[in-house]
């Protein structure tokens, strides 16, 4: 209506034979409102305010991403005996498997200020997902120990920012580009469902955590008489006692996969026909499990594979105090799962820097070409981190689920890449 508001609604069903006959088929409506104030009067000739608008949606979508036949009984035929073919069941049915939903709601601003020298958005949001699609624990008195089923809900709720500025212009002219973005995440049901995941079960759904809560034992050093590794005994809230019987210490929370926020900034600067791109990416306040290699790589000679640096820092009599185990050859203190090897994933990248010209026309039009445009591009140049593996940007594709993210199970890192070529267009 007059350029200036604006609504869509949109409504699908969608299928899929994924799920059970009964409940095949999904509804995902949506909907969206918006409003340019700055096509109102009121604004019309104001100095500051070049653009602004505001938007608010609603949407439902759906989640089918299981794999094929989860809701099918299904059976083996490894159940041979005595020479006579036979078969087994190996899945329970669930005819009543359905999709996965999320409903979001969206609040946002876009905004020019400056004749459009500063642009941006802010999004807040607010995401609630149902019927989410787990491997349950079930009585075991089935013949099964778990089966997929819609089980609970979760929350993700945050903010996202877009800001980007012309600093200088002319000649030389300098462009920045910010994004911003923090999630809370939180299992608000799971019907009292505890499923866990990973490398010895380090990783937990559980309501009131975020998804892939670490559980584990939580380390508590080195005993400075004798070197032997201890931990919490967490028997009671508040409880610091420690012990070098591993199985003493019950299991805690000690970190998440999911970062508090991420972001970027990306710097152009250019002259004439010469141009730097500069892109910084950060992940910040995210934990990740290095247990995948620690069990091998800083075990104290547990096995023969090379071991991390920090091991040199182990228990001696000449260096009680200190936060690696003595070192014992095939004897296991300190390796098994624990806190020990939850480790900050936080990390500050040099994703990728750009340096190109582009020759004049005045140039290319006489070697009857439209433009040519050399470049040289680096990625992945430099990192800041405390991660003590290969890259703190890990997901080993073999462990992680659902639930269980952010392993490291001795993972190739990114490769750091130098390029160079040039773009020609006749």
């Amino acid at each position: 209506l007059s350029d200036k508001y604006l609504l869509g609604v949109s409504v699908r069903t969608d299928g899929s034979s994924r799920f059970g006959n009964e409940s095949r088929y999904g509804f995902f409506p949506a909907a969206s409102l918006g409003w340019i104030v700055s096509e109102e009067g009121f604004l019309s000739n104001n100095k500051t305010i070049s653009f602004l608008k505001l938007r608010t949606s609603y949407g439902r979508t759906g989640n089918a991403e299981i794999g094929n036949f989860p809701q099918l009984g299904l059976f083996s035929g490894d159940a041979a005996y005595n020479g006579a073919p036979g078969q087994r069941p190996s899945q329970l049915a669930n005819p009543d498997l359905s999709w996965e939903t999320t409903d979001q709601f969206d609040a946002g601003i876009d905004f020019g200020l400056f004749k459009d020298r500063l642009t941006g958005e802010i999004d807040f949001y607010s995401k609630s997902t149902s019927g989410l699609l787990l491997n349950v624990n079930v009585p075991a008195t089935s013949g099964f120990t778990t089966q997929t089923r819609n089980v609970g809900q979760l929350t993700n709720r945050g903010i996202e920012v877009v800001l980007n500025t012309d600093v200088v212009r002319g000649d030389f002219r300098w462009k920045t580009g910010l994004n911003f973005a923090a999630n809370k995440n939180e299992i608000t049901d799971l019907q009292g469902q505890i499923i866990e995941g990973g490398l010895n079960v380090m990783s937990r759904a559980v309501e009131g955590q975020p998804l892939g809560t670490y559980f584990t034992a939580e380390y508590a050093g080195v005993d400075p008489a004798n070197g032997n590794a201890l931990w919490y005994k967490n028997a009671t809230e508040g409880n610091r006692e420690t012990t070098s019987t591993y199985s003493q210490a019950q299991r805690v929370v000690v970190g998440s996969p999911l970062p508090d926020w991420i972001g970027g900034v990306t710097n152009t600067f250019s002259y004439k026909g010469l141009e730097l791109s500069v892109l910084f990416s950060a992940v910040i306040g995210n934990e990740l499990n290095f247990y995948g290699v620690g069990r091998f790589s800083s075990a104290n000679a547990r096995f023969e594979d090379n071991q991390t640096v920090d091991q040199l820092a182990a228990w001696t009599p000449e260096n009680p105090n200190t936060n690696v185990p003595e070192a014992r050859l095939f004897f296991n203190n300190g390796a098994q799962p624990s806190s020990r090897f939850i480790q900050d994933g936080s990390f500050v990248r040099l994703r990728n820097a750009t340096l190109s010209y582009n020759f004049p026309k005045s140039l290319t039009s006489k070697i009857k070409i439209q433009n040519l445009r050399v470049y040289v591009t680096g990625q992945n140049l430099l990192t800041w981190t405390n991660y003590i593996g290969w890259d703190p940007e890990v997901n080993a594709d073999d462990i992680v689920t659902n639930v269980a993210q952010g392993y490291d199970f001795y993972t190739a890192p990114q490769p750091r890449t130098i390029l160079a070529g040039f773009n020609i267009g006749f």
